[in-house]
C-alpha cells in the first residue's frame, strides 16, 4: 500500500477506535472536529451519526494531487477540473462498490450517471482532491463495535484509496482520455456558434437509450447518419468530425410513430450536459440556453407575464403578472415557455406528444366558429414567427400537426432512425393555413425579450415566512427531496415537469443554493443573482454553501435552477 505502515500514518485514529472497544455509541462523537492524518490525506468526520440506525456519518478526505502521482496539468481550467474530477468520482465509486456490494454497505459512494457534472462528493481544484464518503459506524445494541469500524477505516478505506485514485500508467492515460472527450465537446459548442447552428448530432452517435429506466446506450442500434444536405465538418484541435448540422430558425422533426422522432429530440434535450465517452451522445451539441418544454398541468405559477400566449381572460383576471396554483395544460405550458424565456432561453425543445394541443395549435373551423376575440389563447402557431425573427429557435417534433411544416426553415422526416431532410417536398404541400406574419405582434415579443427581468423582491419576500424548521425537532431547514417533490422547510416545488434535471443530486445542489440564497435577507432571487452564485461555485466547489459538505450534490444549469425557483410555494398557504 502507498498508505505506508498503519501505526505510523494512521496511529492516531486507530488508538482512538481501538479506545472505544466496547463502549457507549455516543463516543464516536468524540472523532468530530478533528483532522486527522492518514496517509497523504487528512480525514475529518463531518457529521456523526447517532446510532447504528440512523443515516451514516459523513467523512472528508483532502490531498494534495502530487502526492498522489499527478500534476497540475489535469486542472489547469475549467474545462479539465470538470472532466478529471468525474474521471476520479467514478474511480473512487466503482472501488467502493466492488469492496462493498451489499445494499446496506459500510461505505458508500453514488455513482455518477451518463451526465459529466460539478460534483460535492469529488472535486479537484488549487492542486487538491476533497471527497466525501459515507461511513456506518458499526455499532452493536448502542455500544460501539471497534473491530468491525478499525476494519472499514484502517483496512478497507485506505485499499479502496491506492486502487481507485493514486497515478498509473492505466489511470494517466483514461484520464487524458476523460479529459480530450470534454474538450472537443466544449469546442463543438464553439463551432456551433462559428456555423450559425442550434445543434449538431455526429455521424455514429448512438441515440436510442438501453430501456425507459436506462440512460445507457441501447446495444446493436442504429448508428446516427446525417442527410447529406445538412452535412457539416466541424474542426475540434485538428479533428475533423463530421455530422449534422441543425440551422438556427424552426425545425420540424416529423414522421411515422415508432419511428425515432421523439428518441431525437431526447438526445437533444440531454445534450445540454456533457456525456462520459461511450454513452453515443457524448459529440452530441446543442445551444446552451436550450430548454425542454412541455405541458405541466397543476403547475404553480407566480407572478409570471404570459400575455403573449394568454390574454383576456373572463372577469378580467390580469396575464401580464398571473398567478395560480394549478395552472391548466396549456396555461402551463405557455408559462415554461415564456419564463424560460425571460430567464434567457432561444431555443425551445416541444414535442406533441408532451404538449398541450390548444397550445400548439387551432383548428380553422374553430376558429371561425369561436372567433379570436373570444379564445383567450393564442397558440404557439400564431406566434412562433414572431419569436423565430426575435431570434428565438424551435426544434419540434410534430407526426400530426402539420400547420407547422408550413412556417419550418427546416424539415427532417425520421424512417427507422434515418433521418432525410425534406424541407422543400413538405413545402410543396402547402395549405396557406398558417397564420401570416404580424409586425406588431413581432413588436410585442421583441419588448418582452428587451425588458430587464423581473422583480422577485416581492416574490421572495413571498416565500421568505416559509423558510423555518418543518417541525419542532428540526434545528435547521433542511432540504429533503421526496420523489418528484423537493421541500425546504414549508416551501415545496413539485420538480416532475422539468425534464433536463439529470438526477437527484441536481435537485438537491439546486435546493439548497436557493434556500442559502433565500435565507439570506441582502440576496434577491433573480438571473444576474444565480448566476453569479453559480459561477462561484465553478471555482470553488460547494464549500461556502451550508450543508454543502455533508449532502451528495451536483450542480445543474442555470435554467434547471431558475425553473425550480419559479415553482416553489408555501404548501400551508391557499
Amino acid at each position: 500500500l502507498k498508505f505506508g505502515y498503519l501505526e505510523s500514518f494512521m496511529k492516531e485514529l486507530y488508538q482512538r477506535i481501538k479506545s472505544f472497544s466496547g463502549k457507549n455509541y455516543g463516543n464516536y462523537r468524540q472523532l468530530a472536529n478533528k483532522k486527522l492524518d492518514f496517509g497523504d490525506f487528512t480525514l475529518e468526520f463531518l457529521h456523526i451519526q447517532g446510532d447504528p440506525y440512523a443515516p451514516p456519518s459523513k467523512i472528508l478526505l483532502s490531498a494534495p494531487l502530487n502526492s498522489l502521482g499527478w500534476n497540475h496539468d489535469y486542472i489547469s481550467n475549467i474545462t479539465r477540473q470538470i472532466a478529471f474530477s468525474d474521471y476520479l468520482h467514478r474511480e473512487l465509486a466503482a472501488a467502493v462498490q466492488n469492496r462493498y456490494p451489499e445494499k446496506n454497505a459500510p461505505l458508500t459512494l453514488s455513482m455518477p450517471g451518463q451526465e459529466i457534472l460539478i460534483r460535492n462528493s469529488l472535486w479537484c481544484d488549487n492542486g487538491n482532491i476533497s471527497l466525501i464518503l459515507q461511513v456506518a459506524l458499526p455499532g452493536e445494541k448502542r455500544l460501539i463495535d471497534s473491530e468491525k469500524a478499525q476494519e472499514i477505516l484502517s483496512s478497507a478505506l485506505p485499499d479502496i484509496l491506492t486502487s481507485a485514485l493514486y497515478a498509473s500508467q492505466e489511470k494517466i492515460k483514461e484520464a487524458k482520455s476523460a479529459i480530450e472527450n470534454l474538450e472537443i465537446r466544449e469546442e463543438l459548442l464553439c463551432e456551433l456558434e462559428r456555423h450559425h447552428l442550434i445543434a449538431f448530432i455526429p455521424n455514429g452517435a448512438i441515440l436510442p437509450r438501453e430501456s425507459g429506466i436506462s440512460e445507457k446506450p441501447l446495444a446493436n442500434a442504429i448508428p446516427f447518419v446525417s442527410p447529406k444536405e445538412l452535412c457539416v465538418e466541424l474542426d475540434c484541435f485538428g479533428k475533423k468530425i463530421i455530422g449534422m448540422g441543425i440551422p438556427k430558425g424552426i425545425t420540424v422533426i416529423t414522421g411515422g410513430a415508432y419511428h425515432g422522432k421523439s428518441t431525437l429530440l431526447n438526445a437533444l434535450e440531454k445534450a445540454v450536459y456533457p456525456h462520459i465517452a461511450h454513452d453515443g451522445r457524448e459529440w452530441i451539441v446543442v445551444s446552451k440556453d436550450a430548454v425542454r418544454i412541455r405541458t405541466e398541468e397543476g403547475r404553480s405559477v407566480r407572478h409570471s407575464d404570459i400575455s403573449l400566449l394568454v390574454h383576456d381572460l373572463p372577469h378580467g383576471k390580469e396575464t401580464k403578472d398571473f398567478s395560480t396554483l394549478h395552472a391548466s395544460g396549456s396555461t402551463s405550458e405557455a408559462a415554461n415557455l415564456l419564463e424560460m424565456l425571460e430567464f434567457g432561453a432561444r431555443t425551445f425543445l416541444i414535442d406533441e406528444d408532451s404538449s398541450a394541443v390548444n397550445f400548439l395549435i387551432r383548428d380553422s373551423r374553430v376558429r371561425h366558429l369561436v372567433g379570436n376575440e373570444k379564445e383567450p389563447l393564442v397558440p404557439l402557431i400564431d406566434q412562433i414567427q414572431n419569436f423565430s425573427k426575435s431570434d428565438c429557435n424551435f426544434i419540434l417534433v410534430a407526426g400530426a400537426c402539420g400547420d407547422y411544416l408550413e412556417i419550418a426553415d427546416t424539415v427532417l422526416l425520421l424512417t427507422e432512425y434515418q433521418v432525410e431532410n425534406v424541407t422543400e417536398k413538405a413545402k410543396s404541400f402547402s395549405q396557406t393555413n398558417a397564420p401570416e406574419f404580424s409586425s406588431t405582434e413581432n413588436e410585442k415579443v421583441q419588448e418582452f425579450l428587451q425588458r430587464p427581468s423581473r422583480n422577485f423582491k416581492t416574490y421572495s419576500e413571498e416565500l421568505r415566512p416559509a423558510l423555518k424548521p418543518h417541525s419542532a425537532v428540526e434545528r435547521q431547514i433542511k432540504v429533503k427531496l421526496q420523489g418528484t417533490r423537493l421541500q425546504m422547510g414549508f416551501l415545496q416545488a413539485e420538480l416532475s415537469g422539468i425534464s433536463q434535471l439529470p438526477d437527484n443530486a441536481c435537485s438537491l445542489g439546486a435546493g439548497i443554493l436557493l434556500l442559502n440564497m433565500l435565507q439570506n435577507a441582502e440576496e434577491i432571487p433573480s438571473k444576474e443573482m444565480l448566476l453569479k452564485k453559480l459561477e462561484k461555485i465553478e471555482r470553488i466547489g460547494f464549500r461556502n454553501i451550508p450543508q454543502g459538505m455533508v449532502r451528495e450534490m451536483a450542480l445543474p444549469r442555470f435554467l434547471e435552477i431558475a425553473a425550480i425557483l419559479l415553482r416553489l410555494r408555501d404548501y400551508n398557504r391557499p
